[in-house]
């Protein structure tokens, strides 16, 4: 009995296979090479959306690296702090120095009102008295003013000089809207300049200060003129 005889393939029929085989191959690529686009590219949206700008990025969700380490973040404030609690570290350190394009910029920063609440704080304290001089309106002149009649000569002398300061300034239509603090601040700035038992370097600024301010009519004393 003769051995059964294979069946004959000709090359054109391994060449279609051939074709077939390299077109599945270059499709099976192309999505291969979609899916890791798509995963890098959703990948770094993540990244993206769920970061926090004020804090640098770390491998935990608390902030801290492989190796443990905390990174710093440029506020002050805790995480679960209250938006009126977060402050610009860095803008408040470089104000610090007492240079008045830094000083400017915090009081445009944080606003008459942000200064004077940071000035609860004693670090922030006597930044925040050198910065008031350069906050819009009159919010801060109560503030000032009761510093300058304190127990602190330093303070009181750089709450006074920030006075005159904000006296000095060219006219705002919009100074208005704070008249009820600017009639405080000129009546406290008042009684000290007529107080015969404040230190007289204290009662000539205040009186400097008043006299530069649109403040309501009242009576000034005369003895602290030079003659």
């Amino acid at each position: 009995m003769s051995p059964p005889t294979r069946p004959r393939v000709s090359l054109a029929v391994f060449g279609r296979l051939g074709q077939r085989i390299g077109r599945f191959g270059r499709i099976g690529g192309a999505f291969v090479v979609g899916g890791l686009i798509a995963f890098a590219a959703c990948n770094a949206c993540g990244r993206k959306g769920g970061s926090d700008p004020n804090v640098a990025s770390g491998d935990g969700e608390d902030g801290r690296g492989a190796a443990g380490e905390t990174h710093a973040s440029r506020t002050s404030a805790a995480p679960d702090a209250g938006v009126a609690a977060v402050r610009d570290v860095a803008m408040w350190t470089s104000a610090r120095g007492g240079q008045t394009e830094d000083l400017a910029t915090l009081a445009t920063h944080e606003g008459a009102a942000g200064l004077v609440e940071a000035a609860a704080d004693p670090e922030l304290h006597v930044t925040a008295l050198r910065a008031m001089a350069y906050a819009r309106g009159w919010a801060q002149l109560p503030y000032l003013a009761t510093t300058a009649t304190g127990r602190d000569d330093d303070e009181a002398r750089i709450a006074l000089l920030s006075a005159v300061e904000l006296a000095a300034r060219p006219r705002r239509s919009e100074d208005v809207e704070d008249e009820p603090e600017l009639r405080e601040g000129c009546e406290k700035l008042g009684a000290l300049a007529r107080d015969a038992t404040a230190a007289r370097e204290r009662r000539v600024v205040a009186l400097r200060a008043l006299r530069m301010m649109p403040c309501p009519k009242q009576d000034l004393p005369t003895e602290l003129d030079a003659r």
